[in-house]
């Protein structure tokens, strides 16, 4: 489904990503890990076409870009095949919820507006916001307006969504009704990339996790290998200073 190759990406004298060998199975659900400053939010933007790589290959199923001579389709055509769902929502202030999640239908898709609508408001339902489709942001909780931000991603049926720190933004008790809500979505087969300090979420659905530091991947497994018995020290140091803070019950070996 997403192949990474060699992928590079500095910003002025600073290398932020240095060498990303990355791949993403059909249906996965890839949570990765790592500190601040660590690479992991460049590296959903660059899959994303929102920052440019400097260097190596992405691959979204058999579209291949090679991220040293991109071309404007070639980057309308990644954003195609993937979705963003932001830390701070990104929503259209002056747009209510139902007119956030028709615009990439109406505006990217072409889609007439009444099938827009409907299928707008199936996917909202979906996500428990079926009473405030005609809301606007500054009417809703942070947790509503990040659950329209993934309504807004998965209507557009990309290949992959991409979730970047989705809950950061949150009041604690609004981050449990986020994560039940990309829960009900992973259960779905969509794939998906979560960049997430969530480590009960992490344990629950990825199938796979991914620890990065200094913009290198440190080491990736399973749940059960990399947060019980992670083979790195860095990894191990990491993971000491996250679950002891929020997440008591899980024992890491060291």
């Amino acid at each position: 489904m997403v192949t990474l190759s060699n992928l590079h990406k500095s910003f002025g004298n600073v290398e932020v990503l240095k060498g990303i060998n990355f791949d993403v199975a059909k249906g996965e659900v890839v949570v990765i890990l790592g500190p601040s400053g660590s690479g992991k939010t460049t590296l959903l933007r660059c899959i994303n076409a929102l920052e440019k790589a400097d260097k190596g290959t992405i691959s979204i199923n058999d579209f291949r870009v090679n991220c040293e001579h991109t071309k404007k389709k070639e980057i309308l055509e990644l954003r195609r095949k993937t979705a963003m769902v932001f830390q701070n929502y990104n929503l259209f202030k002056n747009k209510t919820l139902l007119q956030n999640v028709m615009e990439g239908m109406v505006v990217v898709k072409k889609i007439p507006k009444p099938e827009a609508e409907r299928k707008s408001r199936k996917i909202l339902a979906e996500v428990g916001l079926e009473d405030r489709v005609d809301y606007y942001p500054a009417q809703i909780s942070g947790g509503q307006q990040q659950r329209a931000g993934i309504a807004r991603a998965i209507i557009l049926e990309p290949d992959v969504i991409l979730f970047d720190e989705p809950t950061s933004a949150l009041d604690p008790e609004l981050v449990g009704e986020v994560l039940e809500t990309i829960k009900a979505i992973a259960k779905t087969g969509i794939t998906m990339i979560v960049v997430t300090h969530e480590i009960s979420f992490a344990r629950e659905v990825a199938s796979r996790i991914v620890f990065m530091d200094g913009g290198n991947i440190v080491e990736e497994g399973a749940p059960s290998e990399i947060l019980v018995n992670p083979k790195e020290e860095r990894t191990k140091q990491f993971l000491s200073r996250i679950i002891n803070k929020n997440d008591p019950p899980l024992q890491v070996a060291v």
